[in-house]
């Protein structure tokens, strides 16, 4: 037992960069803290850690040592969640990242159905247009668009996103409304950039392989959300995610532009890394989120 205080000490100090914050953490004295470092390394021989007056940080021999040290308490720690959620229902804290588009749009009817079915859960939901590390984040499960660059991460598919050309009916009465694709160079075609989203490159690439000339570019911007509004007030054509912008649909507030035309459809995953086990709150809230869109196709039209 002494010898995985040690580590836990050890570990602890390289994450807190001092031994003041660690000695925090571990409800010890800096002086305690200091002690057990310089045994753990006469024990093994080895200088561990860079001292200063102000900070400690690990030297090549102690890098290596908390890398597997690090491993190895994640791993005690998953073995004693796994035997505790063989008695326990869903419960506690569960992290979750997602696109701040998917997340406005799906997850709170989402959450709110899960809770009526698992009230012992509590949600913290991180958005972000990027990926994040999970591991570091802290995070048991993220929303991803597309296919998993990272093979350190197992990705569940769930669902899968259309995309689809639209504009305000305010904009076609003034415009018209395109019937081929090489009408597009008459019309603004608003952009998304800066984000991880299938934006209409296809139009880009026609327009530049025929050598028409499009209208001046009106509006970019990094955020769908906003992108829609765009195109609900007039600014233009825009390729957007069905799920968003359905209710805009069935308004008959934007229509469907050139509906033979098809964006390649992304597969929507729930992902976490590999080497983690998955909680009991973690695996019923992918069953649920699996069973949900089984029964609300994305797709759909």
């Amino acid at each position: 037992m002494a010898r995985l205080d040690s580590l836990i000490i050890f570990t602890t100090v390289v994450k807190a960069n001092n031994f003041t914050n660690a000695a925090h953490q571990l409800g010890l004295t800096p002086s305690a803290v200091s002690k057990q470092i310089s045994l753990l390394e006469d024990r093994l021989g080895v200088r561990l850690l860079n001292r200063t007056t102000r900070s400690v940080s690990p030297t090549e021999a102690g890098q290596l040592f908390f890398n597997r040290c690090s491993r190895l308490l994640e791993d005690l720690e998953e073995a004693e969640h796994m035997v505790k959620d063989l008695e326990t229902s869903p419960r506690g804290t569960l992290k979750i990242s997602a696109t701040p588009t998917f997340g406005r749009a799906m997850l709170m009817k989402i959450f709110a159905q899960f809770l009526e079915q698992y009230p012992d859960v509590n949600f913290d939901l991180t958005l972000a247009d990027k990926g994040l590390d999970l591991v570091r984040e802290g995070i048991d499960l993220a929303i991803h668009l597309g296919s998993l660059q990272d093979s350190r991460l197992v990705a569940r598919p769930v669902a899968r996103q259309k995309v689809i050309l639209v504009g305000s009916k305010e904009y076609l009465a003034e415009h018209g409304q395109p019937e081929a694709l090489n009408e597009l160079v008459n019309h603004f075609i608003l952009m998304v950039s800066g984000i991880d989203f299938a934006e209409p490159r296809w139009i880009k690439r026609f327009i530049k392989e025929a050598g028409l000339s499009n209208k001046d570019r009106r509006f970019t911007v990094n955020d769908l959300d906003t992108l829609c509004e765009a195109a609900l007030n007039g600014m233009g054509l825009a390729a957007l995610p069905v799920y968003m912008i359905r209710e805009h649909l069935d308004s008959g507030k934007l229509v469907h532009i050139l509906p033979d035309i098809h964006f390649p459809v992304r597969t929507i995953h729930v992902v976490y890394p590999e080497n983690r086990y998955l909680s009991a709150k973690s695996r019923a809230f992918v069953d649920f989120m699996a069973s949900y869109f089984d029964e609300n196709k994305l797709d759909d039209l």
